[in-house]
């Protein structure tokens, strides 16, 4: 049987959701697309029985997330929230952080495992940490907008067998780093862009625990090698 991936987000917005489900399905899973009730994200025993039929789970990318949530008033050039999926998700994100459950995050995703630990973002790159790299450029969505640098010897560098390669981007907030270099708590930042803007991060003490901030799923759909074998390794590693 093809193992069941949860993926966590409203099913009246399934239009963009469906590039998630083809690439999860391209790489031998079984997707199912749903967002747990109120009741069922804030009841830890509810949420565990939801999720039990599930063997991995990926959080998407979407909205930003209510700067409430990590201490922030909302900023000028804050875009579209959706309180009821941010509770959804990162309630979710508790979970999979709490269990050993093989999880793959992409771009709102990976800033959702953050604001889960307690991390805050920046909310708008260009205005809060100018650069002169672009970071959000829209369409067409498999656009290779920059490079990333992974970390040699990281879960990420095996699987896209290269710690120099290209990615697209469509994002205008990102993690905001206090504390150390290297870590925002447990998690292990293994790819940066060329500005030094997070792309990914790993969790070493899961089977599979891998954030990106670029979106994979429209790169898998193009032919993309290092898309394709992140999707394929997280489905091997159920």
């Amino acid at each position: 049987m093809k193992p069941r991936i949860f993926i966590v987000g409203r099913e009246t917005n399934a239009g963009y959701y469906q590039p998630y489900m083809n690439a999860v399905r391209g790489a031998g899973g079984e997707p199912d697309l749903a967002l747990p009730a109120e009741e069922t994200a804030k009841d830890a025993g509810a949420l565990n029985e939801f999720l039990r039929p599930y063997q991995g789970i990926l959080l998407p990318g979407g909205v930003d997330i209510e700067p409430w949530r990590y201490g922030e008033k909302p900023h000028e050039k804050l875009g579209p929230i959706d309180p009821e999926l941010d509770e959804g998700q990162l309630a979710v994100a508790r979970f999979v952080l709490s269990k050993d459950v093989p999880t793959l995050a992409i771009c709102r995703g990976l800033q959702v495992l953050c604001v889960a630990v307690g991390a805050t973002l920046y909310q708008d790159l260009p205005s809060l940490r100018p650069s002169d790299v672009n970071h959000d450029i829209r369409e067409p969505k498999h656009h290779l907008a920059h490079e990333v640098v992974v970390e040699e010897g990281s879960r990420l560098a095996r699987l896209a067998g290269s710690t120099r390669f290209l990615v697209n981007s469509r994002h205008h907030q990102a993690v905001r780093e206090g504390g150390t270099a290297s870590e925002i708590d447990s998690f292990r930042i293994v790819v940066r862009a060329p500005d030094g803007i997070v792309e990914g991060m790993e969790l070493a003490s899961h089977r599979f625990l891998v954030a990106v901030q670029w979106h994979p799923e429209n790169l898998f759909l193009a032919g993309d090698p290092q898309a394709q074998d992140l999707f394929r390794g997280f489905i091997e590693a159920i």
